[in-house]
């Protein structure tokens, strides 16, 4: 099975060691933004924290690609999926 983040056309997901570095790159880079919002924007504190929740969302749904991606590479998945079938 293919798992790709992002829509159709995004990157592909080939296992979630991967994706969990992605997912730090990506929590670094966001840290510094909220930490420069806040620093510059006290009052939107309250808008800040539903857009940290909402990031979080977004790199839970990343993790989990990763983890899809990486459990039904293996032929062991695909042949336990026929069985269910």
């Amino acid at each position: 099975m293919e798992v790709r983040v992002q829509g159709k056309n995004g990157p592909g997901v080939k296992n979630v060691a991967e994706m969990l570095q992605q997912v730090q790159k990506q929590l670094q880079q966001q840290q510094a933004q909220w930490l420069e919002q806040l620093r510059e924007h006290p009052g939107s504190f309250a808008d800040l924290e539903v857009a940290v929740h909402q990031s979080f969302q977004r790199l839970a749904d990343q993790t989990v690609a990763g983890l899809l991606a990486q459990v039904t590479a293996h032929a062991d998945f695909a042949r336990a999926q026929k069985k269910s079938n």
